[in-house]
């Protein structure tokens, strides 16, 4: 039975409730000068109004020792008991578990402490009014009415002040402890309040410290430690290994081969407290994730149209003198040229008028002409229209944040000479013309992909020269587009307009004879851009579906452009024969099946799949002696390190070879008993043969 017997205040006694047999239920302090008539009935019914389940009998034995015990008491502190306890409990609170500061101070006089109490209602909610109250007892106050096991350290002291409503007892012990600069720590059914000092070498000593590799995949070591190293602790040390090297070289080639540079993935090497590591470990976790790829298609078109209109009339006369009389000549009256004026003609006047525009007009088109005595006339006209569509597409998957490029063109070499006072060096550059397409995706959580990118597509080359000449289209430009969907990026639309005219003074600008006199050519040159960008994220495994499909499309190409080869090739004649080799062997036809193969390896020797098909058939291996002694060397001696049995490769038979058994009739020395029935080393063989007797 746990007596929680009569708690004095000044020699008086304060309240006489107890809780009996392990019940563990505090009830609230009556005022020090209250008087409480201690009967066995009054007890009884204070204990069935706070629902406590107890044997009469033993109440009423506890109440008759604690009676006694009380008689020396004065009538004026029994009579402040009465009084106190005539009060009816309040109905709203009859639930609670309530301790006051008066019911843990001893020799206390009347004073606002008695207004101080901790009540624990419903679900453990605490509702708190302490004012100036000792550590100590407010920690006391707060750990009886929830039956919290607390210990105070050595070194924690401190004054509570505070008003708290419907909190936690956690809220409500950290409030306390807090205000103190103090703290606690849980161990089992303990909690121990120490100082903030306490607590945290406490944390330290409990800790161990533990050892971790991390191998990074997709993000640099260097990169990874900047983001954990804030996350370590005083003790934790982070160590990395060396940075991987980067490209490809120069267009020479490699320009280092990595020498003793480890071969492992990126690595961090973290020693820290267990909690630590394990927080570090989310955020590699999070940081070291397979990077995305973006398919990036830009597509390029370029429409010009050069249109050119040209007209040039011609005309001839001549006076005194007709074409003939100058043995004049003319190509099917499309022009004439006239001759030297005969002597005779020299003294008698002659004139000529002569116009000269169809040199003006490019060869082609239309011509008419008319050649009579001393007049020609010829006209020439023409029209000419160039149209010309570029289509560029070029497709590049990249890596998020990593620069792509690519060229399909040619690349055109010159010299460029630098002179100096005392040298001439010449240095060969190339000019690049084609489509190329370069750009450095950065793709975004939210299906966005900001794109740096320059779509070129020229045309150039070298002149006589050696002087390099170019006509490109290209953009440069920094965009957002979203994925799977098309943007303009760039157009240009340009239209050039010329009109020429070449005429004699005055006379071509005659309103109706001015044609004449004149001829015309109008250029029209018109010139259309337009820069598309299609961006696509890839996404796993259409993706790889759709290049397994486009590999199978390869194929199917290549295929078709041996298809197109004369059949009589020896290429297509093996293949043929190959293919018919394989309907026999699907039948179990062998002997066709061999036949047929035989013909592949005749007019191709070197057709692999029909030679593993004979030799599937016929169950046997071609062979030839390769004649070398150093071909093997390294396989034969990596086999005698395994222990393996001695055999040549690729079912040829070598040494060490099975020589017949050999009699005396055969010529073999008597004093042998036995011949060798097998030559173990080169030496041995040797010395063997000559004891042989031809």
């Amino acid at each position: 039975m746990d007596h929680r017997h009569v708690i004095q205040s000044g020699g008086v006694l304060v309240t006489c409730l107890m809780v009996l047999l392990g019940a563990g239920r505090s009830v609230r302090a009556q005022d020090a000068n209250a008087e409480l008539p201690l009967t066995a009935e009054s007890v009884l019914a204070a204990l069935k109004q706070a629902r406590e389940v107890v044997d009469e009998a033993e109440v009423r034995a506890e109440v008759e020792a604690v009676s006694t015990s009380t008689k020396t008491q004065t009538s004026s502190a029994t009579r402040s008991a009465n009084t106190q306890s005539n009060k009816q409990p309040d109905p709203n609170t009859s639930n609670d578990r309530t301790t006051t500061a008066s019911a843990i101070e001893t020799e206390a006089p009347r004073d606002p402490l008695s207004e101080q109490y901790v009540r624990v209602g419903v679900d453990e909610r605490v509702t708190m009014h302490v004012s100036g109250l000792p550590l100590a007892d407010a920690v006391r106050m707060l750990s009886e009415p929830t039956q919290r096991n607390i210990i105070l350290g050595p070194n924690v002291s401190g004054t509570v002040g505070a008003t708290l409503y419907d909190v936690t007892f956690e809220e409500a012990l950290n409030a306390m402890l807090i205000s103190n600069g103090l703290g606690y720590r849980e161990q089992g059914n303990f909690i121990f309040i120490h100082t903030a000092e306490e607590i945290e070498r406490m944390r330290k000593s409990s800790k161990r410290m533990e050892t971790r590799v991390f191998r990074l995949s997709y993000v640099k070591a260097a990169m990874v430690k900047d983001m954990i190293d804030p996350l370590k602790s005083d003790e934790g040390v982070i160590t990395i290994t060396d940075e991987a090297k980067v490209g490809l070289g120069d267009e020479s080639g490699l320009v280092e081969t990595g020498g003793n540079d480890t071969t492992q993935p990126e690595m961090l090497m973290i020693r820290d407290y267990e909690g630590v590591i394990e927080e570090m470990a989310h955020v590699i976790r999070e940081v070291d994730r397979r990077p995305k790829q973006v398919l990036i298609e830009a597509t390029i078109l370029r429409a010009s149209l050069n249109q050119s209109n040209a007209l040039g009339i011609d005309f001839t006369t001549v006076g005194g003198i007709d074409f003939a009389e100058l043995s004049s000549t003319s190509n099917a009256a499309q022009d004439i040229t006239t001759g030297a004026t005969p002597a005779a003609f020299l003294d008698d006047t002659t004139l000529t008028a002569r116009t000269n525009f169809n040199s003006a007009v490019p060869n082609g088109g239309f011509t008419f002409g008319i050649l009579k005595d001393q007049v020609g006339v010829f006209i020439r006209a023409l029209e000419q229209v160039t149209d010309t569509n570029v289509i560029a597409n070029p497709k590049v998957l990249a890596l998020n944040k990593q620069p792509g490029q690519m060229l399909v063109g040619n690349r055109d070499g010159y010299i460029t000479t630098t002179i100096t006072e005392t040298t001439a060096v010449q240095n060969v550059e190339f000019l690049e013309t084609g489509t190329l397409l370069t750009f450095r995706p950065f793709i975004g959580e939210d299906g966005y992909v900001r794109m740096e990118i320059h779509p070129k597509d020229s045309t150039g080359g070298v002149t006589a020269a050696n002087l390099p000449f170019e006509s490109t289209t290209e953009v440069t430009t920094n965009i957002m587009v979203k994925d799977g969907h098309t943007i303009l990026i760039g157009g240009l639309f340009r239209e050039v307009s010329t009109a020429s005219r070449s005429q004699v003074p005055g006379l071509g600008d005659l309103d109706f004879l001015g044609p004449l006199f004149r001829s015309t050519n109008d250029n029209t040159i018109r010139e259309e851009v337009i820069v598309l960008l299609t961006v696509r994220i890839v996404k796993e495994p259409n993706d790889y579906a759709a290049g397994e499909a486009l590999y199978e499309d390869v194929e199917r190409i290549r295929m078709g452009a041996r298809k197109g080869m004369q059949i009589l090739g020896r290429e297509r004649l093996s293949q043929y024969h190959y293919q018919k080799a394989l309907e026999y062997f699907d039948v179990g036809d062998m002997s066709k099946a061999q036949f047929y193969a035989r013909l592949a390896l005749n007019g191709h020797p070197q057709h692999t799949h029909a030679r593993k098909l004979l030799e599937q058939i016929e169950g046997k291996r071609e062979w030839e002696s390769e004649s070398s002694s150093i071909r093997s060397v390294v396989r034969d001696l990596i086999r005698a390190d395994r222990g393996d049995a001695a055999r040549a490769e690729h079912a040829r038979p070598g040494p060490p070879f099975d020589l017949p058994e050999l009699g005396v009739s055969e010529g073999l020395d008597e004093k042998r008993e036995t011949p060798p029935t097998r030559l173990q080393t080169t030496e041995p063989r040797i010395e063997t043969m000559r004891e042989v007797s031809p």
